[in-house]
């Protein structure tokens, strides 16, 4: 289950404009600023591995004594240390401010998923939904980090290794410069392929795993049918086309960075021609350094180490223009979802205990599914509901969840459905659909969730105890995705003792016992009566057998009128009604 805790609720409302990258920074300000520190002070101690480099060779060269070159290391390995520490400060607070974003995103996400209309959820991909949580979110914010860390990695280490290249020499740095420039703009240039080979690499592997889950989830009907082998051949051309792509992928993303750094090292050419010269004529430099006043063999390595560090971060340019451009990307797709905090909204009970319907009827997509309904209910009833397959009886059920539009009039307990709000819903209404939807969790959670309240009774009253005993977990078994682990049965019964748990005013039974068999039905009905004398229950179904204990019976005829009576009286008189029940005789009755 996703949980998000009281002090996660309070930092995404605090998030004004959470569809703005750059609300996240202002709202991290703190963390931004240790960062910023953290990365200069990193980037000014990049600088003392050439510099100690360059002294250590003009010591050396000069024949300084051991005391001096000693004292030289030394300084040297606390200037190391003092770079590794705050290397590592400048991560933890860039991986800190980067996981805060990704759970803040994500929290809001869930949050607006929440606040949409039930029709709304119904009708949206999972898969859409898994993937903006998930990739598309983790996707964004590793832009974000890897464009945080590389703004000191790379960016302000560039401005740290020139400016410290031209105190050295202003025409030399220049020329060398050049490479450098034409290798970051190769890189650039090549961000959209990179990422475009990278994108259809995920597209062709997301078609790999689902006909990888095909093959296994239907393995036995494959085998009965004899599609094994054509299976295989289908997969055998996707797993052929990946490979192409992945290596394909593979060759654009590897081939970037060595020949961006090939061109940056051309920088090289001018910085020997031209130091070797300054070294012999002992030249000055542009300004004056804490090395001397002139060239020496130390100053030049020092100078030839930076160019190489610098030559290498412009060739690993490629890779951060491809993480920004996959992250601006997947900002985009998730962006427009992305709202401000709305709160939850809380359960509100009404006080009637009526359902009126006048002239009520369904129309959809231009046609009637039926219409012309008028019926009074109350609290203590229960209603139900059949007709031939694709009558509206599901349909009627989302009407009064207020999915659904209708004509006429209908009031739950004083109040208009149109009119009913989530809370409305919520504090009046409980729901069991065709899908049993239990999720990953025992069988305790899945009925009570988070509430205390013993959910044996619950489980007696929907006959699961026997079921419950063979299992050696009894109510802590674990059910498996979506229920896997239980029967058909097994998943329904768990599903109407959640109903019943959580019962309300109204209760909306669509097709409960469509997978027990009748001796469970009855038992389970006759619990029912017991349990629900203070709601009014519509049970809708295509199985008629337990409709004589009903109070009140709905008939969706062939000419989308909707008869009303009891069991007994719709036997009698209502041809749609018998011609349901005689052949659901006949199916009782057949024997193999």
């Amino acid at each position: 289950m996703i949980k998000i805790n009281v002090m996660k609720k309070e930092n995404i409302k605090k998030i004004h404009h959470p569809e703005r990258l750059i609300s996240y920074y202002k709202y991290h300000w703190i963390t931004v600023i240790l960062i910023t520190i953290t990365g200069l002070t990193y980037n000014f101690l990049m600088l003392a591995n050439p510099y100690f480099e360059g002294k250590l060779i003009d010591y050396i060269n000069n024949n300084k004594s051991f005391d001096e070159v000693l004292k030289l290391v030394l300084f040297f390995v606390l200037m190391i240390f003092l770079l590794e520490v705050f290397r590592a400060l400048k991560r933890y607070f860039v991986r800190r401010f980067a996981n805060d974003v990704q759970r803040e995103i994500r929290a809001i996400l869930y949050n607006n998923i929440l606040n949409k209309d039930i029709k709304e959820i119904s009708q949206m991909n999972i898969g859409v939904i898994i993937s903006r949580s998930q990739s598309d979110t983790h996707q964004a914010v590793e832009g974000m980090r890897k464009l945080t860390t590389e703004i000191f990695d790379t960016l302000t280490l560039f401005i740290f290794y020139i400016t410290y290249l031209f105190l050295f020499d202003i025409k030399m740095t220049a020329y060398s410069l050049i490479p450098v420039s034409i290798a970051i703009f190769f890189a650039f240039v090549l961000r959209r392929q990179v990422y475009k080979m990278s994108s259809l690499e995920k597209k062709v592997n997301a078609q790999l795993v689902g006909e990888t889950y095909e093959i296994f989830n239907n393995a036995l009907m494959n085998r009965i049918y004899s599609r094994d082998e054509d299976n295989l051949k289908e997969y055998d051309i996707t797993l052929k086309d990946y490979e192409k792509i992945n290596i394909k992928s593979s060759i654009v993303s590897e081939m970037v960075l060595p020949i961006a750094n090939v061109i940056a090292l051309i920088g090289l050419i001018p910085i020997i021609l031209i130091g070797s010269r300054y070294v012999i004529e002992q030249k000055e430099f542009t300004f004056s350094l804490i090395f001397s006043d002139t060239w020496t063999i130390g100053s030049l390595s020092a100078y030839i180490t930076t160019f190489i560090l610098l030559a290498t971060k412009a060739s690993h340019t490629a890779k951060l223009f491809s993480s920004v451009q996959k992250g601006l990307s997947s900002w985009k797709r998730i962006q427009k979802n992305i709202l401000p905090y709305k709160e939850y909204e809380n359960k509100n009970i009404l006080d009637g205990n009526t359902l009126i319907l006048d002239n009520f009827g369904i129309k959809i997509n231009g046609e009637y599914l039926f219409k012309g309904l008028s019926l009074s209910v109350k609290k203590g009833q229960i209603i139900a509901l059949t007709g031939p397959i694709a009558s509206g009886k599901s349909a009627f059920g989302k009407v009064l969840l207020n999915e659904l539009p209708y004509e006429g009039k209908a009031t739950i307990f004083d109040k208009e459905i149109k009119d009913y709000t989530l809370s409305d819903i919520k504090g009046n209404i409980v729901y069991m659909g065709h899908r049993s939807e239990l999720i990953t969790d025992t069988i305790k959670n899945n009925i009570a969730f988070e509430h205390e309240k013993d959910v044996y009774p619950y489980l007696e009253k929907v006959s699961f105890m026997e079921d419950l005993n063979g299992m050696d977990d009894k109510e802590n078994t674990l059910v498996g995705n979506e229920g896997i682990k239980l029967s058909g049965g097994q998943q329904e019964r768990i599903s109407l003792a959640r109903t019943l748990y959580h019962k309300k005013g109204l209760m909306i039974l669509d097709d409960p016992f469509a997978s027990v068999d009748i001796k469970t039905e009855y038992e389970i009905m006759g619990h029912l009566k017991e349990e629900c004398k203070d709601s009014l229950v519509f049970l809708f179904s295509h199985r008629l057998s337990y409709f004589p204990y009903c109070d009140k019976v709905l008939v969706i005829n062939k000419d989308k009128s909707v008869s009303i009576g009891t069991h007994e009286s719709l036997l009698e008189d209502n041809p749609t009604y018998q011609e349901l029940y005689k052949l659901q005789q006949k199916e009782v009755n057949y024997e193999i």
